[in-house]
């Protein structure tokens, strides 16, 4: 019988400081705890290396095509190219083009930035979302070990991560939500493991600046406040000081640099979305969402629900069972808002993830809830568990797409128009990067904000809808088909259904291409 922790293992686990808990027992100790079959540590490790490697595969085939990409990709990088061309927030509606965006600008400058050094936007983005994604996939396996959790588990942890369809397209879609979560978990890591006001202040920047990358990261430093309460009044004053005014001067910073378009953007849309109807649905969404995008998540929540309740009573404050719980209070508050959706799941996935490979190192180096024979059986469920949960996703949601990659059954051209449309051409698109693709600037930034921008721009969309049915383009594409007009993606997400009608009137399908609907302009009526 081998345990989890090989000799190897045992090694660096008894180098290792244990952090989080400030246990310091030897790891030939804490080993006896979950003894495990050697077939299982090493199926655990192959299963994880297998989604790596499929990961990596995909990453690589995909990476100059618009493979895991969707409109709001386009929106990103329409706001890297207005960044590239020398601007950060573009005016709500300058009698041409209609921008508005909730998007904050540290994606947008990082993205913008290396654009400036490809000089294109499309292979700079899935560059940045790949860098981020092994940062964060790296900080949760370092962190996991720090811990002591046992090196299969530290490793199947965030391979299970990628198994959720949310934590695959975390890696292409350029939404940049895996890079507030990493900043995120770094800051709540630094919190756990050092009490020197240093540390302090780095993981208050880290949570700052989070903030500046994606409005809704504020998980961390609630959950480092709640934490810190009953634990160190001084440095819980210190972090809330440093947070709050770093945060506060950079939100001026960046408002002030756009002349204030941060704040009419950012600040002035972040609740255009949100109604009596939307509020109530949250729950609904949430459970939807887990179960259509995060399955293999929603199958360890009983993990979850086993740590939590250990965790309980042993009177063990773990700040990452605090995390989960304040991310999944702030999911419900940003699924209130019908302009959300899967992306936001990936903070769950994770912090899912961390409280379940602590558990898992609580479990291998005894708990007085669980020892002995219990802690062995615990061990060898845990692992038995995340081992199956773990290769169905990678059946489920991995080996399709590299099946299809393999064989080319399918097709994600880099410019998805070629040979019908040209830079000359004009082009309303519901994804940006359509014209993107063309070498234009796209007339809509976002599709979703173009409804919202009536209350401060009121000559928006009357303005937008003649330009329509004077047949100003010469190609409308759309992401969605565009009958029935009255559905909810037209009366609640894209374009508005003023701007719909105005398409139907004028405009007449013309086919596909690469997935897009394409309408082309009617032909007047005979006298």
């Amino acid at each position: 019988m081998a345990t989890l922790g090989d000799s190897v293992t045992e090694r660096v686990l008894d180098e290792t400081a244990d952090t989080g808990r400030g246990s310091h027992q030897p790891a030939q100790e804490a080993s006896r705890y979950l003894p495990r079959p050697r077939w299982l540590s090493w199926s655990i490790i192959a299963v994880a290396g297998l989604v790596f490697v499929a990961w990596l595969f995909l990453a690589a085939a995909h990476v100059g095509d618009r493979y895991g990409l969707d409109h709001v990709s386009g929106v990103r990088m329409a706001l890297a190219q207005y960044f590239k061309l020398g601007t950060l927030y573009p005016p709500l509606y300058d009698g041409q083009f209609y921008g508005g965006t909730r998007f904050m600008p540290i994606p947008i400058v990082l993205h913008g930035s290396l654009a400036q050094l490809t000089g294109e936007y499309l292979i700079s983005g899935k560059l940045l979302g790949y860098a981020v994604m092994v940062a964060l996939l790296t900080t949760m396996v370092v962190l996991l070990r720090r811990l002591r959790c046992p090196l299969p588990i530290a490793l199947i942890l965030p391979a299970l991560v990628l198994t959720t369809k949310t934590g695959l397209a975390g890696t292409t879609d350029m939404r940049a939500d895996a890079l507030p979560l990493l900043l995120q978990v770094l800051a709540v890591w630094i919190v756990a493991s050092s009490t020197r006001r240093e540390a302090t202040v780095a993981a208050a920047a880290l949570a700052a600046i989070a903030f500046l990358a994606k409005l809704s990261a504020v998980w961390a430093p609630i959950a480092i406040f709640i934490w810190l309460v009953t634990r160190d009044r001084k440095r819980l004053a210190l972090f809330s000081v440093s947070y709050v005014g770093l945060a506060g001067t950079l939100t001026l910073l960046f408002t002030a640099l756009t002349d204030g378009r941060m704040a009419e953007n950012v600040l002035g849309l972040s609740v255009s979305g949100i109604s009596g109807s939307s509020v109530l649905l949250a729950p609904y969404r949430f459970v939807h969402l887990m179960v259509e995008v995060a399955t293999t998540a929603w199958a360890v929540v009983p993990l979850v629900a086993l740590a939590t309740w250990v965790a309980v009573k042993e009177r063990h404050n773990s700040i990452y069972v605090v995390s989960l719980f304040i991310v999944f209070a702030v999911l419900l508050v940003v699924l209130t808002d019908v302009g959300t959706g899967w992306n936001q799941l990936i903070d769950v996935v994770v912090l899912s993830a961390l409280v379940i490979g602590e558990f898992a190192a609580r479990v291998q180096a005894g708990s007085r809830v669980l020892d002995g024979t219990a802690a062995r059986i615990v061990g060898v469920a845990l692992g038995l568990a995340l081992l199956w949960v773990t290769l169905t996703g990678f059946i489920v949601t991995l080996a399709p797409p590299v099946r299809a990659t393999i064989g080319g059954e399918l097709s994600y051209r880099e410019d998805p128009l070629s040979g019908l449309a040209f830079p000359g051409t004009a082009i309303l698109s519901e994804d940006p990067y359509v014209p993107i693709s063309l070498g234009q600037v796209p007339v809509v930034l976002d599709p979703y904000m173009l409804p919202r921008l009536a209350e401060d721009s009121p000559q928006a969309i009357p303005d937008l809808v003649r330009r329509i049915d004077a047949q100003e383009f010469d190609l409308v594409v759309l992401v969605e088909a565009l009958e029935p007009i009255d559905r909810s993606w037209w009366t609640e997400q894209d374009l508005g259904v003023d701007v719909v009608r105005a398409i139907s009137r004028s405009y007449a399908y013309a086919g596909r291409a690469q997935g897009y609907y394409l309408y082309e302009p009617r032909e007047a009526d005979p006298e």
